[in-house]
Order: structure tokens, then C-alpha cells, then sequence
């Protein structure tokens, strides 16, 4: 669900304009029906009932991608979707009228509210699609030049499906520093006088500064840029705002301390370990039959105990002992040491190839979010033999243990699976993305996403 920078609104849209035609289906449905009459309180509970059917359509829609706007989507894709969304509500809405006598209304009423709202939403997702993806345009421009100015413009240029248009560098009459950019270079290089001529010439809507020093831009200049509804981006700024995580290669330690982020005031710490506990203890009570399905399976599918435990490092570095229920042979490690699960590990055990792929092994782990080892979103722990070799081979992997480590967390959600160095380097940009950007409804976001993760059990191992 993350929207990138000039792209939220658009998200902001399509949820508003999806809640709002399901909301008129609702009433529209109990007009067609003879049912409502908004000039005594209702004693039917219209309005309880178009928030239960909307708020039904919206979880729907999320589950079927129909927000992941950073994809390129067409709109045969979009209207099979919307489609195929509208017939898992039909589903749904015949067995909650079954099973719920209050919120059975007749098929009558069903019957029109899924026809207008199945086709009011397809309609209207079609035509949004053009409209707000494949119609306006949003163009960036660098300013400057720098050894990661070909990461920008491929970044910039990703996005194109969604009406990104990368316009080019550009620079003073000088084109000092152009042999900063390595490589063959497929975009065009511009000369301009000021940023006025700039401003005038390609009517950029981003302006993104590679470099600084003599041939940057004066602040004078960029503050006007800001004033004509100009966005003024560095280069790390940018990157982050469109992809959701840090470019580790690229980033100044500097930057890290003086941009916004890494904070969160006392209360918001304290909320968050209150909300922890609440809903580690609600979880647990609601998977306790399947924590019990479990333990058997595996008792009854190989040797060894239920659980295994192992160190992991935790806040400030700390060691803590995590638990988990077992997914591989009791052996596993006897031969190798600590190593990262391959695809198709034939150490993984029957039982431990499914509760992995849907994270039922994970768990026990609620123990730890309890004690205050973990919480329940943050970095994944690692085990310090792996964080001891990995500190030593990339730049801020330490940074992660600056705050508590997760049962879930926004690499696990963004990257599947991680078996190498390369794997960590990756999701490391991620995590670092994670603290700095770190707030109570990013958490939310986090967590909703997790739960279509194991819903379609993506990135499991």
C-alpha cells in the first residue's frame, strides 16, 4: 500500500472515491427496496449496515492489490479485479445475511446492491485508471551531476507506467563535473542559464539536486522553485519518497543524523509497547488452537521437541533468547552451523514446510513481544553470528539495533526471503527506511500488509 511522493493523493482517490461508491450502493439498494426513510432514526441500521458493506468492499479490494498503485496496471487487469472483488463479496454477503438474521435484508436488497455496486466501481476504476495513471504526467529533473545519478534516472523512470516522465540532467553553461556519471548515457544533457531558464524551458514538477558545492543552484533560487509549486528534493530525499527504503550505497552518515526521522516522543514509544502487549496477548488467545494443532503435528511428524530456541540480537545489541516452533530436522545445524534456510531447505520438515509458508512457526515469539525482547513490528533479529560477519561487511548494519526487532517488519513485507549477503544489503535498505520513517500508522500499514503475506503465503522459505 506504500504510495510514493506525488502518487499519495491518487492512492487517497481511490480509496475515497471506492468507499464512496460503495457506501452509495448501500443506499440506493435500501431506496430500490422500499427501506429507507431518513426522517425518523432507522430502526433497520442503514448507516451500520453501508459502513459494514463498504468497509467489506475496501478489505477486498486491498486483498486483491487493487491499491498497490506502484504496478503497472492495465485495464483489463483492473476491471478483472474489480470483478473478481465483486464476487468475493457476493460470498461473503450471502453468509453474513445467513448468519446474521439483523443484517439480512431481503434478496432483493442484495441482489441490486451487488449489480450497482459491482458495476458503479468497475466504471468507476476504469475510469480513474486512465485518467489519474495513464493521463498526467509528472516530470523530474536533476539538477547537477554524481556517480549515482544513473540510479535516479532508472528510478524515475520505473515509475513511468505512472505518468513519471524523467526529463533529463541539467547544469550550467559550464557542465562542470559531468564525468561524475560513469557509464553510457541514454538521457539527454540540458545547458541552462538559471533556474529560471530551467523552470521556463521544462516546467519540471521535481527537482531533484545531484552534488552540491560552487555549481549548485543558489538557496535563493530553489526557495523560489518551492514557491511556484516547484518540489525541491536531494537526492536520498527523492530515492526514499519513491521507493520506500534507504540507497544504503549512496547514503552520508551525515544526512542520516540531520534529516527528519529516527524519533518518536516518549508517549508514542510508550503507546506503541502498550499496543504490543494488548495485541500480543489477543493473538495469542485467538491462535491458541492452532499453537495446539501444531505442537501435535510436528510431535507426531518427526523427532525432537515442539520448539527450538536460539540467540538473537535484540535492542542496543542486547542478547535474548528467541523461541519458535520447529520447521526443521532436530539435526538441522549439526554439520553446517548457523546458516540461512535455501529454497526447497531439505532440512525443513514436512509439517515445517506449512507453517512456515503461512508463519505459524512465528508464533511463540508473541512470548518475547510480552517480555519486551521484541515488539511486534521492527527489523527481523539475527543470530549473532550472522550480525557479527554482516557488520563487518556492510556499512550501518548496526543502525537496525537501534530500536526493538520485530515478529514482522517492513523488509519482510517489501523483500522475500533473504539467503545471502546481497539478500541483507537489500533488506537492510528497508529496515533503515523503517526507523527513520518510524510512526504508530506506518506500524498499522506494516501489519495490514503482513496479513496478506500470509494469506498468500509469499516469500516463505
Amino acid at each position: 500500500m506504500f504510495a510514493p511522493k506525488g502518487l499519495g493523493r491518487r492512492w487517497a482517490i481511490l480509496i475515497g472515491g471506492d468507499a464512496a461508491v460503495a457506501m452509495w450502493a448501500a443506499y440506493y439498494a435500501f431506496g430500490e427496496n422500499g427501506q429507507v426513510d431518513f426522517s425518523f432514526p432507522s430502526p433497520e441500521h442503514y448507516h451500520l449496515a453501508a459502513l459494514t458493506l463498504t468497509t467489506m468492499y475496501l478489505a477486498l479490494f486491498y486483498f486483491q492489490d487493487l491499491y498497490e498503485i506502484t504496478r503497472r496496471r492495465t485495464r483489463a487487469w483492473v476491471a478483472t479485479s474489480v470483478l473478481t472483488a465483486s464476487a468475493k463479496a457476493t460470498v461473503l454477503v450471502a453468509i453474513v445475511a445467513f448468519a446474521i438474521p439483523a443484517f439480512d435484508y431481503g434478496r432483493r436488497f442484495y441482489i441490486v446492491y451487488m449489480l450497482s455496486s459491482s458495476t458503479v466501481l468497475l466504471l468507476w476504476r476504469v475510469a480513474v485508471n486512465r485518467l489519474i495513471f495513464e493521463r498526467l504526467n509528472i516530470g523530474v529533473m536533476a539538477f547537477g551531476f554524481a556517480e549515482y545519478a544513473p540510479l535516479l534516472a532508472e528510478e524515475a523512470e520505473r515509475l513511468g507506467q505512472l505518468g513519471w516522465r524523467f526529463l533529463g540532467f541539467a547544469s550550467y553553461a559550464d557542465g562542470a563535473n559531468r564525468n561524475l556519471i560513469t557509464g553510457p548515457q541514454p538521457h539527454p544533457i540540458h545547458q541552462v542559464s538559471s533556474i529560471d531558464d530551467l523552470t521556463r524551458r521544462f516546467n519540471p514538477n521535481i527537482l531533484v539536486l545531484l552534488g552540491d558545492g560552487a555549481h549548485a543552484p543558489s538557496v535563493r533560487e530553489l526557495v523560489k522553485c518551492r514557491s511556484r509549486g516547484i518540489q525541491v528534493f536531494d537526492f536520498e530525499t527523492f530515492y526514499e519518497l519513491t521507493t520506500g527504503k534507504l540507497p544504503l550505497p549512496f547514503v552520508r552518515e551525515s544526512w542520516l543524523l540531520y534529516a527528519p526521522g529516527f524519533a518518536g516522543s516518549h508517549w508514542q514509544r510508550l503507546i506503541e509497547r502498550g499496543l504490543d502487549i494488548v495485541a500480543a496477548l489477543a493473538i495469542g488467545l485467538a491462535t491458541l488452537p492452532v499453537s495446539l494443532a501444531t505442537a501435535i503435528a510436528i510431535k507426531l511428524d518427526s523427532e525432537g521437541p515442539v520448539f527450538y530456541s536460539q540467540d538473537r540480537v535484540g535492542l542496543d545489541g542486547a542478547v535474548f533468547r528467541v523461541r519458535k516452533f520447529r520447521s526443521m530436522r532436530q539435526d538441522a545445524e549439526r554439520s553446517s552451523g548457523a546458516v540461512w534456510a535455501s529454497t526447497e531447505d531439505p532440512r525443513v520438515t514436512r509439517v515445517g514446510r506449512v507453517i512456515r509458508k503461512l508463519r505459524v512457526d512465528e508464533l511463540p515469539q508473541l512470548l518475547n513481544v510480552l517480555r519486551g525482547d521484541m515488539s511486534l513490528v521492527g527489523p527481523r533479529p539475527e543470530r549473532p553470528e550472522i550480525v557479527a560477519r554482516l557488520s563487518e561487511e556492510i556499512a550501518y548494519y548496526d543502525y537496525r539495533h537501534f530500536v526493538r526487532p520485530g515478529v514482522t517488519g517492513w523488509a519482510q513485507v517489501c523483500y522475500p526471503y533473504g539467503a545471502s549477503v546481497g539478500d541483507a544489503r537489500e533488506k537492510l535498505c528497508y529496515d533503515l527506511y523503517y526507523i527513520k520513517n518510524w510512526s504508530l500508522f506506518f506500524d498499522l500499514q506494516i501489519i495490514l500488509q503482513t496479513v496478506k503475506v500470509v494469506i498468500f503465503g509469499r516469500g516463505a522459505r
